[in-house]
Formats: C-alpha cells, sequence, structure tokens
C-alpha cells in the first residue's frame, strides 16, 4: 500500500506545475508514467489502480474535473485491448485506492 503513495507524490508535484501547464495534460502524462512503471519496475496493475483511485479521488476533491477525468485508468484499457471482461477483475483494486483517497481527504489532504 505504501507503493501506491508514490502516486500521490506525483500528483502533489503536478499541484505544484499547474501554473505553467494544465493540469489535465499533466494528469495525462502522470497516468502514463505511472503506468509504465508499475509494468515494467512496479509491483504491477493493483498498485497502479490503487494509486490511481487514491489521485482520481483527490482530484474529485479538490474540484479538478478535467484532471479527474485524465487519471480514468485508459492506459490499461489500452494495453488489454479495450476488453472490459478482463478489466473488470482489477475494480476491486481501484476501489481501494478510492477509500485510501477518501481516507487521506478527511484526515486533511484537502484545501479548506
Amino acid at each position: 500500500m505504501l507503493e501506491a503513495l508514490g502516486f500521490l507524490l506525483l500528483l502533489a508535484l503536478a499541484f505544484r506545475l499547474q501554473r505553467r501547464v494544465p493540469l489535465w495534460a499533466i494528469g495525462v502524462w502522470l497516468n502514463l508514467l505511472w503506468f509504465v512503471y508499475q509494468n515494467e519496475v512496479g509491483s504491477g496493475w493493483l498498485t497502479y489502480l490503487k494509486g490511481l483511485g487514491a489521485g482520481l479521488f483527490l482530484a474529485a476533491g479538490y474540484g479538478q474535473p478535467l484532471l479527474a477525468w485524465a487519471l480514468t485508468p485508459w492506459p490499461l484499457l489500452l494495453y488489454l485491448r479495450l476488453d472490459v471482461r478482463e478489466f473488470l477483475f482489477y475494480l476491486p483494486a481501484l476501489g481501494e485506492g478510492m477509500l485510501l483517497g477518501g481516507l487521506l481527504y478527511l484526515v486533511g489532504f484537502r484545501r479548506r
């Protein structure tokens, strides 16, 4: 679970760069880089979806709808050749990451 928090650090960096580049563009590249890292070096798709779910929830909590759309798991769907039936087995990991994002949002990683 700690490896999924690495995505949140990257998301924090994205919020710092939002004045130079649109946040949704950073989100698309962040999503793709996180997928490639987890697929090649990291723990795999489950950790990718946990980190992505946490980022997705925090992006929605910050009121950034374009960033939330950029953080959908589109690289995984493309890798699976849009086979949604195979993707359904990985949805619980996305939900687990969204729960982590919800807890972080409630604990205080939010703007007041």
